[in-house]
């Protein structure tokens, strides 16, 4: 268990440095700084998040969700103010970066569940 979540910590490090390559206003300077950033990130995600989204139920129902991407983008934000080396210049940078994150999150949650559960049993097709 501990070992996905130290996967998952990894790809997203890389792929918030890989974004600060592309996004203007995303400054993340080295690997170690997007490793931190990445770890902020994901304990804020496992954290903070569903306290955030559990106080906000009824703003995110009538925003059909929209307040939930607000949320990311929040905590995008807040682990740049946390981690050492991370820089968030203007608000397009947390934007995209968060957006692009909480979705590579999501692919990364749903590829990595499915690792390590081990072969399944064969189905008893004879009953």
């Amino acid at each position: 268990m501990w070992w996905k979540f130290l996967l998952r910590v990894v790809i997203l490090a890389a792929i918030i440095l890989a974004l600060a390559h592309v996004l203007p206003g995303l400054d993340v300077p080295n690997f170690p700084d997007a490793l931190l950033f990445a770890l902020v990130v994901a304990l804020l995600n496992a954290f903070i998040a569903p306290i955030l989204i559990v106080i906000s139920f009824p703003i995110t129902v009538m925003t059909v969700g929209l307040f939930a991407v607000l949320i990311n983008i929040f905590l995008f934000w807040v682990a740049s103010l946390v981690s050492y080396g991370v820089h968030i210049t203007n608000f397009w940078g947390a934007f995209w970066g968060g957006i692009i994150v909480a979705f590579s999150s999501f692919i990364l949650n749903h590829w990595l569940s499915g690792l390590g559960s081990g072969p399944r049993p064969p189905r008893n097709e004879d009953s």
